[in-house]
C-alpha cells in the first residue's frame, strides 16, 4: 500500500514537471486570497502547488469554509449554498469591505495569469426584494493588489473589464452527501401519524418490497407519487475500486435514488456477497459513503475540482489509506484538482510537503492563519495531536531526526517516543512550540536543537549554564525583566499571547513557565550542525574516488557542502534524494563506531526516559 502510494505521488510529480502553462491540469486554481472573509486573517492566501491538498487543523479553524469558498470560485456557484446570513447568525462586513476573495488560474488561450474577485453584495430579486447573500464577480480592485485585463486578453476569456470567472465542474463531498435515504429519515426524519404506520420501522417495512422489486428486476417503480429510480449497476472498474478500498469481496453492487420515506431525494444501495446480499440499512456507514464516492467521481468531468470534506469519517485506518490511493490515481487519470479536510494522519502519509497546509487560530491575533509546505510527520504536532502515550521530540531537520532514530533503535527507545521535524527551523520552534508547551506545562514534548543554537555563557551562568530563576531581583522578576532574560537564553525575542486584561503576575508567571521548560525539555545536538556529527574522512579515504574529488572534499570546510560534493563523487549528482542516501550510509557508520557525540545523544535520550 505504502510502495502504490510513492509511485503514485512520483508519477504526479513527472506529470508536474512536464507542465507547462497548466497544459496537463486545465482549468487549475493556482491559490485562492483572502482580503476579507470571515475570520480569517486579512490577505491570506492558500497556494495549490500539488494537484491533491490536505487542509489540516483543530475543529473551528476554518477547514470547511476555504472548501466553501472554493466550492464558489467557478462560474455559477455561490459560497450562498453554505454561508448566509440569518437573524441568528448575521453576516457583517465591515466599513471598508465587503466580505470577498480572489482566486487565480492560468488562462487557455493567452496563458496569462487571471485573478477573479467574488465579492458578497445586496442585490434586488425578480421580486424586487434585496438577496443578502448574492455573490458577483468584480472587476479588478486595486487596494487587493489586482491588475486591469492585460491588451492581449482573448475575448473568449475577458471582457474589457474582468477575467472570465472560471469554468470548472465542482463536486462537493462529506458526511451529510453520503448520508443514505436510510440514514436520513431513520435518525432525522419525522416520526408518522398514520393509524397503521405507527413508527418508522413500519414505514420502511411497508416500502421495503418497492425496494427490492426495483434491484431485482432493474426497473424503475412508480406509486402515490413517490418514485424509485431505475438502479444502476456499478461498474467493474468501480467495484474493483470499492473492494480495494474496504477490503470485502462483493460481487456486485446497484445504487439508486428514491423518495419513498417521506418524499425526500436520496441514495439506495444493495450489495452481494457471495454469502449474503443487504442493503445500506445494514451496511456500515463507511461502506455505503465510499460505494456514493468512487461511483461518482469515476463519473466525474475532466479537470473537475473535487472537494472532500474529512472523507475517512466511519472508515478504520488502512481503508482511509486505500481511499487516497484510489482519489491519486484518479488524479493521474482524469487530471482532477482535489483538496480535502482532515483529521486523519494516515490521509496524509506519504504525501509531499508542498500538499499539505496547516489552518489554526494565531494565538496573537485570533484570526485564522496558515502554515504551507508541511511535512506528514509534523502535521498534527501544531494542533496538539496525540496518537499515543509515547513521548515526543522535534528537531530543527531531518536529518536530526534521523540520526535521534538511529540512536533510539540502537538502544531499543523506539517505542518510547516519536521523532519529528520541524521545517520552520529553531525561530519558529523557539516561538510557536515552546510557548505552548509551556503554558500548557507540557512535559511529554521535548526539543533538541543543533549546537549552533546552544547558548553562550554568561557572568550569570558560567559555573552551572543556568539562569537562577529564583535569585532574580524584583527588577527583573518583570515582564520586562523577563523578556530581556529570555532574549539572552533563546537568541531571539518571544512574543507571548496573553488575556487583554492580564496582569502582570500573570504574564511574568507565563514567562517563567517558559524558562522553565527551557530549561528541562530542551536539549542541543553536541556539534553545530547534524552534518558535522556524522561526518567521517575514513569512509572518504576508503572510497573510489579520483584523488582530486578527495582532495576537494577534504579541504572544504562546510559539512554541508562535504555531503554534496560527496554525492556528486558517488552518484554523479547531488539532488536530496541523492544526498539522504549518503547521509544514511554515514549514520549506519556513524551507530557502529559508538563515538562521544553518539554517547553524548544517548545520555540526552537517557535524560527524556527519567523525566
Amino acid at each position: 500500500m505504502e510502495s502504490e502510494r510513492n509511485n503514485l505521488v512520483s508519477d504526479i510529480k513527472k506529470m508536474l514537471e512536464r507542465e507547462r502553462n497548466r497544459s496537463i491540469f486545465k482549468k487549475y486554481i493556482e491559490y485562492i486570497r483572502f482580503p476579507f472573509f470571515k475570520n480569517f486573517k486579512k490577505d491570506l492566501k492558500v497556494n495549490f502547488n500539488f494537484p491533491i491538498t490536505f487542509i489540516v487543523g483543530a475543529n473551528g479553524s476554518g477547514k470547511s469554509s476555504l472548501l466553501h469558498a472554493l466550492y464558489g470560485s467557478p462560474k455559477g456557484r455561490s459560497v450562498s449554498d453554505f454561508w448566509y446570513t440569518t437573524k441568528l447568525d448575521p453576516i457583517k462586513d465591515s466599513e471598508n469591505n465587503r466580505h470577498c476573495f480572489i482566486y487565480g488560474y492560468v488562462t487557455e488561450y493567452t496563458r496569462n495569469l487571471a485573478e477573479v474577485l467574488k465579492t458578497r453584495i445586496k442585490k434586488k430579486d425578480s421580486s424586487g426584494k434585496y438577496n443578502l447573500d448574492y455573490w458577483e464577480p468584480s472587476r479588478p480592485v486595486k487596494k487587493y493588489g489586482m491588475k486591469e485585463v492585460p491588451d492581449n486578453a482573448d475575448k473568449r476569456e475577458a471582457s474589457k473589464t474582468r477575467w472570465n470567472a472560471l469554468e470548472k465542474n465542482v463536486y462537493h463531498l462529506d458526511f451529510r452527501y453520503s448520508l443514505s435515504a436510510y440514514d436520513k429519515y431513520f435518525y432525522f426524519g419525522s416520526k408518522p401519524n398514520a393509524k397503521t404506520l405507527k413508527s418508522k420501522q413500519d414505514v420502511i417495512r411497508r416500502y421495503a418490497s418497492k425496494l427490492k422489486k426495483s434491484f431485482d428486476e432493474n426497473t424503475e417503480i412508480r406509486f402515490r407519487k413517490r418514485k424509485v429510480n431505475k438502479p444502476e449497476n456499478i461498474t467493474s472498474d468501480e467495484l474493483k475500486e470499492i473492494k480495494y478500498i474496504l477490503g470485502k469481496d462483493y460481487i456486485e453492487t446497484k445504487i439508486t435514488e428514491h423518495d419513498i420515506y417521506d418524499g425526500k431525494v436520496g441514495f439506495a444501495v444493495r450489495f452481494k456477497t457471495d454469502k449474503i446480499a443487504y442493503s445500506e440499512a445494514y451496511a456500515g456507514s463507511g461502506e455505503t459513503a465510499i460505494v456514493k464516492l468512487v461511483h461518482d467521481l469515476c463519473l466525474a468531468e475532466d479537470f473537475s475540482l473535487v472537494l472532500l470534506d474529512e472523507p475517512e469519517t466511519s472508515l478504520h485506518p488502512s481503508a482511509q489509506k486505500r481511499l487516497i490511493n484510489f482519489v491519486l490515481k484518479q488524479i493521474k487519470l482524469k487530471k482532477f484538482q482535489v483538496v480535502i479536510s482532515t483529521h486523519s494522519a494516515d490521509m496524509i502519509e506519504g504525501m509531499p510537503p508542498e500538499a499539505i497546509k496547516i489552518l489554526y487560530e494565531n494565538p496573537d491575533t485570533g484570526k485564522i492563519d496558515i502554515i504551507e509546505n508541511v511535512y506528514p510527520e509534523n502535521a498534527f504536532v501544531r494542533i496538539g495531536r496525540t496518537v499515543t502515550n509515547k513521548k515526543v521530540i522535534l528537531t530543527e531537520d531531518k536529518l536530526s531526526k534521523m540520526i535521534v532514530e538511529g540512536v533510539l533503535a540502537k538502544n531499543g527507545d523506539s517505542e518510547l517516543f516519536e521523532v519529528f521535524y520541524y521545517p520552520g527551523g529553531a525561530t519558529r520552534l523557539k516561538q510557536s512550540e515552546m510557548t505552548v508547551y509551556s503554558k500548557e506545562q507540557d512535559s511529554r514534548h521535548f526539543i533538541i536543537l543543533d549546537g549552533d543554537q546552544r547558548p553562550k555563557k554568561t557572568k550569570e551562568t558560567e559555573e552551572t549554564g543556568k539562569i537562577d530563576i529564583h535569585s532574580l531581583s524584583d527588577n527583573e522578576k518583570t515582564p520586562n525583566g523577563l523578556k530581556k532574560i529570555i532574549k539572552q537564553l533563546v537568541g531571539q525575542n518571544i512574543k507571548f499571547s496573553y488575556d487583554s486584561n492580564a496582569s502582570d503576575d500573570q504574564k511574568v508567571n507565563l514567562m517563567l513557565k517558559y524558562i522553565e521548560y527551557y530549561y528541562n525539555n530542551v536539549f542541543f545536538l553536541p556539534c553545530n550542525t547534524p552534518e558535522e556529527i556524522i561526518w567521517d574522512d575514513g569512509l572518504v579515504a576508503k572510497s573510489d574516488f579520483e584523488d582530486e574529488e578527495k582532495k576537494e572534499i577534504k579541504s572544504e570546510s562546510d559539512y554541508k557542502e562535504k555531503f554534496a560534493l560527496y554525492s556528486l563523487a558517488e552518484y554523479g549528482s547531488n539532488t536530496a534524494g541523492d544526498i539522504e542516501r549518503i547521509h544514511k550510509k554515514f549514520i549506519k557508520r556513524w551507530l557502529e563506531r559508538e563515538n562521544n557525540d553518539y554517547k553524548y545523544i544517548k545520555d540526552i535520550i537517557k535524560r527524556m526516559k527519567d523525566k
